[in-house]
């Protein structure tokens, strides 16, 4: 996790030669390009970490990438804050960390399109397998934004444990599976949440709650045909 920055010299500021050491010094340290670009991707990578609360083998994973896409020089032209969060995002994707895409730019002082266009770049020149962030692991994390019981957390699992056993939401927002398990746990265990505190917090509109609300309603059809027992079970 840290830059290659050569050696260095400690010069004795009494040393009558004091001018001209730190002269050549100055010329011997000078960095590269890539030595420069390391160093800012380094520090950002362990910023947005910071802020996000990262593990270490995510911030190793995704300087991994980093380097393999210096390497190949894709990284010309391109904000380094961009593809680092780039590479963050897709370390958390591959190694099934429940962070959301919408976490790194809230991170990133550049704009929504850019980390987008630096992220498709990462895919398509370093022929990246893409993988799909799983809703269940983002669950707890929004139950306790919401502050919501456990047992609204154990019924929003379970509805999408059933649902991804006979369906894929692959193409989908993860997101807004979220949102519309937790109304529906929410509504199972009489909770009184509204669907704009839950589209609020998890940072969807109320349009894609409902949708997703009646997309697992329509596909489980629990109440109704007790394909996993009576209401009171849950």
């Amino acid at each position: 996790m840290l830059p290659d920055l050569k050696l260095c010299t400690y010069i004795d500021e009494k040393n009558i030669y004091n001018r001209e050491l730190k002269r050549a010094v100055k010329r011997d340290s000078y960095l590269s390009w890539v030595g420069r670009n390391l160093l800012i991707a380094t520090t950002e990578l362990k910023r947005i970490s910071h802020n996000l609360n990262l593990p270490g083998y995510i911030k190793e994973e995704a300087l991994k990438i980093y380097k393999k896409a210096v390497r190949i020089e894709v990284l010309r032209g391109r904000s380094i804050i961009g593809m680092v969060a780039a590479c963050l995002y897709y370390s958390c994707k591959k190694k099934s960390f429940p962070r959301t895409f919408q976490d790194f730019l809230d991170e990133s002082p550049i704009s929504e399109k850019k980390v987008k266009n630096c992220y498709k770049t990462l895919i398509n020149k370093l022929n990246l397998k893409v993988s799909n962030i799983n809703p269940i692991s983002l669950i707890p994390r929004f139950i306790a934004d919401l502050n919501l019981t456990i047992d609204i957390e154990r019924v929003a699992i379970k509805l999408l444990q059933f649902n991804f056993e006979k369906n894929s939401f692959c193409g989908k927002d993860p997101k807004g599976f979220c949102a519309g398990a937790i109304y529906f746990a929410s509504k199972i265990k009489d909770s009184s949440i509204t669907q704009k505190e839950i589209a609020k917090k998890v940072r969807v509109s109320e349009v894609t709650l409902r949708s997703r609300y009646k997309e697992l309603l329509n596909k489980l059809n629990l109440i109704n045909f007790g394909l996993l027992g009576k209401k009171d079970d849950w």
